[in-house]
């Protein structure tokens, strides 16, 4: 890459803006980091204006930020009162996120043998003032791993906003050479589900397109209430869309009616599970899903599954490993907005 001889920030605001080769490169393979990825999220994410920080070396490109300007952020499991108190201030001063959409991902990346403490200064400068500009609250950079939260501004703040999500590197052709090469309890596991939910009655089916939406997002949310979290705003643009980046419905059917499902995603061979709904009183239905994740990501050969947060043991037993992307970075736009969050969280 050489030597740094002058940093240059340009600032543009679509993704159809930027050189489809540029953004590639400098992307490397990272999951959830194409520009058909993100062009995907301008379209499903179309009520926050994105944000495009490009730094350049002369005329090559060595550094991006991709921000959203969010007024409906999905919050952690407040009291009643004060969700209410947050959602108002939110929509008066939203949060310039830097992130991947949809993905839980960063939207910070900086090229290899780029020295991180000039780029993250021009970068949080730029973010600064740009956030200032849309009247934001806080300019925020989250899923980083820890050794990512170093050389920030001293203007920043470091917390954990999340759990760690349970990721899985792939070298099978199938489902069987992945059970053949387990352990006998996992393999009799995997019988005892599918000879279960074959004696309910359950049928499993992929679809490109969702059938029914309603019935879906009703999952979804029972899944949401039973954690504690907070639905996603932008899930049902993602149900009715996944098929203009490739996605896959599994749902799972008894007597016709929907007692669970999942939305898989794909991006540079990573595989992504997302959106789970499940009816509350049918057993084996988690567990079959899951086997049928992990078929349809041996079928795409996907060098990464990503499973996300939760249900760690089970997700553990079938190898997966914990990835700490739960750190984010954080600054005030204005020391009023400051003093006022901290005043909202020590109630």
């Amino acid at each position: 890459m050489g030597v740094l001889l002058a940093l240059r920030t340009n600032m543009v605001s679509s993704i159809h803006e930027i050189d489809v080769e540029e953004w590639d490169r400098l992307s490397e393979m990272r999951p959830f980091q194409s520009h058909r990825w993100y062009t995907f999220g301008e379209e499903i994410m179309a009520d926050c204006l994105p944000t495009y920080l490009l730094v350049y070396n002369e005329n090559e490109l060595v550094a991006r930020a991709a921000f959203w300007l969010i007024k409906n952020e999905p919050l952690p499991d407040l009291q009643p009162a004060l969700r209410t108190l947050v959602m108002f201030f939110l929509k008066r001063w939203p949060l310039f996120i830097c992130r991947s959409p949809l993905s839980n991902a960063t939207g910070l990346i900086i090229a290899k043998g780029i020295p991180r403490a000039p780029v993250l200064s021009a970068l949080c400068q730029s973010g600064i003032q740009e956030a200032i500009s849309k009247q934001a609250s806080f300019v925020v950079f989250d899923y980083l791993e820890e050794n990512e939260t170093n050389n920030w501004p001293e203007l920043f703040s470091v917390v954990q906003v999340s759990d760690p999500e349970a990721v899985m590197s792939n070298h099978w052709e199938s489902l069987y050479a992945f059970l053949s090469e387990g352990n006998k309890k996992d393999r009799q596991h995997y019988k005892r589900t599918v000879r279960e939910t074959e004696k309910l009655g359950i049928q499993l089916e992929r679809y490109r397109q969702i059938p029914d939406v309603e019935s879906a997002l009703q999952l979804i949310h029972n899944v949401d209430k039973r954690y504690g979290n907070t639905p996603n705003p932008w899930m049902r643009n993602l149900l009715l869309q996944m098929n203009k980046i490739g996605g896959t419905w599994l749902e799972a059917r008894l007597g016709g009616r929907l007692v669970g499902g999942g939305l898989i995603l794909e991006d540079n061979r990573t595989q992504m599970t997302t959106a789970l709904g499940l009816a509350e009183d049918v057993p084996f239905v988690y567990f079959r899903l899951l086997y049928e994740c992990l078929e349809i990501g041996f079928e795409k050969n996907v060098a990464l599954i990503r499973w996300g947060s939760g249900a760690y043991e089970v997700k553990k037993r079938l190898g997966s490993k914990l990835k700490f992307t739960n750190n984010a970075v954080f600054a005030p736009t204005n020391r009023f907005i400051g003093k006022v969050v901290k005043i909202i969280l020590s109630k």
